[in-house]
């Protein structure tokens, strides 16, 4: 019988990596889609809006290694570790 993956809230640091996903793939790559693993870390497939798969990410990993400083900044995390363009504004915005 296969076990079934037990569901957490998200701590702060993962649901601010979480909200970051959100803001550069779009909102629904939400808390719904993250499942635990067997060692209990938050993991999320973000998928792009058509779809298609973007990046696997360890909300629980990143958020560790935000909070140390061994990722050092939030424009670090999105351009080195979740492949988001540095800075980049919102389509709705670029159109004003």
């Amino acid at each position: 019988m296969p076990r079934t993956m037990q569901k957490r809230t998200l701590t702060d640091g993962e649901a601010a990596v979480l909200t970051i996903i959100q803001e550069g793939y779009g909102p629904h790559n939400n808390a719904d889609k993250v499942f635990f693993s067997p060692t209990n870390e938050a993991v999320i497939f973000v998928r792009l809006a058509n779809g298609m798969s973007a990046v696997m990410a360890n909300l629980s990993n990143l958020a560790a290694w935000r909070a140390d400083g061994k990722i050092s900044s939030d424009e670090e995390l999105k351009t080195k570790w979740l492949r988001l363009k540095a800075s980049e504004k919102p389509a709705e915005d670029k159109a004003k």
